[in-house]
């Protein structure tokens, strides 16, 4: 069979390390392991990387969500809406609706204080959580600082035949993520990374990515539709207090104080323009990096 996977790489910024696993990894992962065990029919197809979801919602009979453009694209009215503390958080209409509520919410470190899961049940879609790693890697606490590290080890030896899993225990957990991704609906995934210099202490930044299914993907020509299908498109709130940074093809919208210590909204295009992925990060990981200043 052939797969595609897809892993922001381990990467060195200003002398520090950074480790990311995606739960989108530990998906494919998985389901490699029960599609290639001697016990389950060989039912697997090729995996596109932008087409997977990578978190799972509990709430199966929670409504599919079609995206609706939004024409709040005022400055004066996001900006009166700033510092609200998450309180006027509410179910999105699609993906303009999301951007808008993270904006609104940036100088203010609430995205973080509620659990993803508290945050996709508010946003009504699937995700939030990870059920993965833990049917994966119940012996890994997922709030162990090291767990990054842990995990990718964990992966690297399931890899070379050195680590089982319990089969009972993934293959429902993948069987429910993929009848997720027959739904046309965004999704909430999360992620974390550590970093550390050879003086600082050792730094954890969680984030949260809104993802499309790929019958969501298919439905909006392959992107997230609405004014996020192409940078070009981006609504004037965002362009008026964030910045595009061409070379690196991310756009970036920080807190008004540029605290490193509060979250930060990432978007990243393409070569034509297109966005491939809307990230919202708990701080900076490298505060030593600048990249909150720019």
């Amino acid at each position: 069979m052939k797969w595609q996977i897809f892993r922001r790489p381990l990467y060195v910024e200003n002398k520090i390390m950074k480790n990311e696993t995606s739960s989108l990894l530990l998906w494919l992962t998985a389901i490699m392991l029960t599609a290639c065990s001697p016990s389950k029919e060989d039912k697997t197809k090729e995996v596109g990387a932008s087409a997977a979801p990578s978190s799972v919602s509990s709430a199966s009979s929670q409504s599919d969500l079609n995206p609706i453009a939004s024409n709040s694209n005022s400055v004066k009215q996001v900006e009166s809406a700033l510092s609200s503390n998450c309180a006027n958080l509410h179910q999105i209409g699609g993906i303009d609706d999301f951007v808008r509520q993270v904006a609104e919410n940036i100088d203010s470190s609430c995205l973080f204080e509620r659990s993803p899961k508290e945050l996709a049940a508010i946003w009504g879609i699937p995700g939030g959580d990870d059920p993965l790693e833990q049917a994966l890697f119940p012996d890994i606490d997922p709030n162990d600082p090291k767990n990054v590290d842990k995990v990718i080890e964990a992966i690297d030896q399931m890899g070379k035949g050195e680590r089982s899993y319990n089969q009972q225990a993934v293959e429902p957990v993948v069987q429910e993520m993929e009848a997720l991704r027959r739904r046309d609906t965004l999704v909430l995934s999360t992620g974390k990374q550590t970093s550390q210099g050879s003086d600082q202490p050792l730094r954890v930044t969680h984030n949260f990515d809104i993802e499309g299914t790929p019958e969501y993907l298919k439905k909006h020509g392959g992107g997230f539709g609405g004014s996020f299908q192409n940078i070009s498109q981006l609504p004037e709130y965002l362009k008026a207090h964030g910045k595009i940074f061409e070379a690196q093809r991310v756009f970036r919208l920080f807190n008004r104080d540029r605290s490193p210590d509060k979250p930060y909204l990432e978007i990243v295009f393409d070569e034509s323009g297109k966005i491939v992925s809307i990230t919202v990060y708990e701080n900076v990981s490298n505060p030593a990096s600048g990249i909150h200043l720019m």
